[in-house]
């Protein structure tokens, strides 16, 4: 599993990712992703506050299984947050927003380290702390790698 907090590493395999590249499931492209993962690493560090878009009940159900598990993300898993269709990109290419990704990361560390005790809303999964975000983060990245071929 990708270890979030190992950012150089993180960014040394997506210098393989081509702007081109074909995904081996989803829909995504390369460019598409590494925003995605940057979105996410927003809300958790305290940049972007999020709502939870399930019940609690619901939100708990979903953490004990994609954290408190070894279970992985299944291929071909929607996220009920992302709108159908082609996304609006962020950044004007791929270089510039692993350059960003790098910067959510090391504000992510950044964050935790002046406020250990925080919590951060996930839509589905609910309020996590810094241990929950590693595990969900790791298991994200690794889902998404996976679906690029970089690991």
């Amino acid at each position: 599993m990708i270890q979030i907090n190992n950012i150089d590493e993180i960014i040394y395999k997506l210098g393989d990712l081509k702007a081109d590249a074909q995904p081996q499931f989803g829909s995504m492209t390369p460019q598409q992703m590494v925003e995605h993962l940057a979105t996410t690493i927003k809300a958790s560090n305290g940049k972007a506050e999020l709502t939870q878009r399930t019940s609690v009940e619901e939100g708990e159900r979903f953490k004990a299984g994609m954290v408190h598990t070894d279970m992985e993300f299944p291929m071909g898993i929607k996220n009920p947050t992302i709108p159908d269709g082609p996304p609006v990109y962020i950044f004007s290419d791929l270089k510039s927003a692993i350059n960003a990704l790098k910067s959510e990361l090391v504000d992510f560390e950044k964050h935790f380290i002046e406020h250990p005790e925080a919590t951060h809303v996930h839509p589905r999964l609910g309020s996590l702390n810094h241990n929950e975000w590693l595990i969900f983060h790791g298991k994200h990245f690794t889902h998404h790698f996976k679906q690029f071929g970089l690991i």
